[in-house]
């Protein structure tokens, strides 16, 4: 079973229906680590606790200090989605205490999407969150959407199929046409791990 890496960071970009989703909360399953999953797209996890706003942030405190799975269901407008985000990455800045050793996993489901105040908190995840033992794992469909910081400060890469935008992957020296290659051989649901230097491995969940 792949594992991500526990040192920084994650970008997962693919075409919706590729199996993102499933396969980053299964591995996420399968390590022993708090999980909050952002989760725009209002699906149900299996072997999550589902929350949301009117969870109180103590509650959500101990649970993940308790290594427990959460799928934060926001509101379905984008601007109350912000505020969201903004207060639940705050609380985790201020009164969060994890570290280097006792992380936990933050998922934000379809990070191309948020903009201004709700990026700038985001981008607080990829720039100073592993000092705060939060690592970030950013999803979306669009990669040529997402914030270059949250690219540079990702130490790896999970890429599924997604037959546009290659030109963004070469801005990167992505070899994205021998990642789709063997995507395509691999079969549906299956997806390359990068490190922005090397293809570490091929995989399929």
């Amino acid at each position: 079973m792949y594992k991500f890496n526990s040192s920084g960071h994650c970008t997962v970009i693919g075409r919706t229906q590729e199996g993102k989703t499933y396969t980053v909360n299964k591995i996420l399953k399968n390590q022993n680590k708090g999980v909050l999953f952002f989760n725009t797209q209002l699906e149900d996890l299996q072997g999550y606790i589902k929350i949301d706003k009117n969870t109180r942030f103590k509650i959500i405190y101990a649970l993940l200090k308790n290594g427990k799975k959460l799928n934060y269901f926001p509101s379905t407008r984008l601007n109350i989605q912000e505020q969201e985000i903004i207060f639940l990455i705050n609380q985790l800045f201020e009164h969060g205490n994890f570290n280097k050793d006792n992380f936990i996993y933050f998922v934000i489901d379809e990070v191309h999407l948020f903009k201004k105040e709700g990026l700038q908190e985001i981008t607080r995840i990829a720039t100073g969150g592993l000092r705060y033992g939060i690592h970030g794992i950013f999803l979306s469909q669009r990669p040529a959407n997402i914030s270059n910081t949250l690219m540079t400060q990702s130490n790896e890469m999970l890429i599924f199929f997604c037959n546009m935008e290659s030109i963004y992957f070469k801005n990167y020296q992505i070899p994205i046409d021998t990642i789709l290659e063997n995507i395509t051989k691999n079969g549906k649901y299956s997806f390359c791990s990068y490190d922005f230097k090397n293809i570490c491995e091929y995989s399929k969940i």
